[in-house]
């Protein structure tokens, strides 16, 4: 089923974005359960809880899904992707994630999604993803990695 195409006519047999989509969910309860405190700010008698600080990593379908979970389960949440913001997945990450969007790495080149990033690029990179990482209290990693023989690059 994996190999059905990602058409509209075949969208009810899309098993990879159905699936993504409850990974996403999940992914967000199971790190709510080991966390250990609230995520959403809370007031009590004893002082402020903070919001806990969510990072997702791949705002694809999974992503999008864990973002949207975060949020309504009160965390702060923040959103990078290798692709760049266009077409239908744009509007959905900026306003899940308000508006702010880490590194955006890649970029349409000739019909392809990736190319090599150069060197400064790749540095600049890892010190935002760095930085982001110091700051968040629950990483959740959904890119998906797909087989060789159906790479876009």
């Amino acid at each position: 089923m994996e190999l059905m195409p990602r058409i509209t006519r075949a969208q009810t047999m899309d098993v990879l974005s159905s699936q993504a989509n409850l990974a996403g969910y999940r992914a967000v309860l199971d790190a709510a359960a080991e966390f250990g405190r609230a995520l959403p700010m809370m007031m009590t008698a004893a002082g402020t809880i903070k919001a806990a600080r969510v990072l997702v990593m791949g705002a694809g379908v999974a992503g999008l899904q864990a973002i949207a979970t975060a949020r309504r389960l009160g965390a702060i949440v923040s959103a990078t992707d290798v692709r760049p913001p266009q077409g239908a997945g744009r509007e959905p990450r900026r306003h899940l994630s308000h508006g702010r969007r880490g590194g955006d790495a890649g970029r349409r080149d000739g019909g392809r999604l990736c190319r090599e990033m150069g060197e400064d690029f790749q540095r600049r990179q890892r010190e935002k993803v760095t930085e982001a990482l110091r700051r968040a209290d629950i990483v959740i990693c959904t890119a998906l990695i797909r087989a060789a023989r159906r790479r876009s690059c």
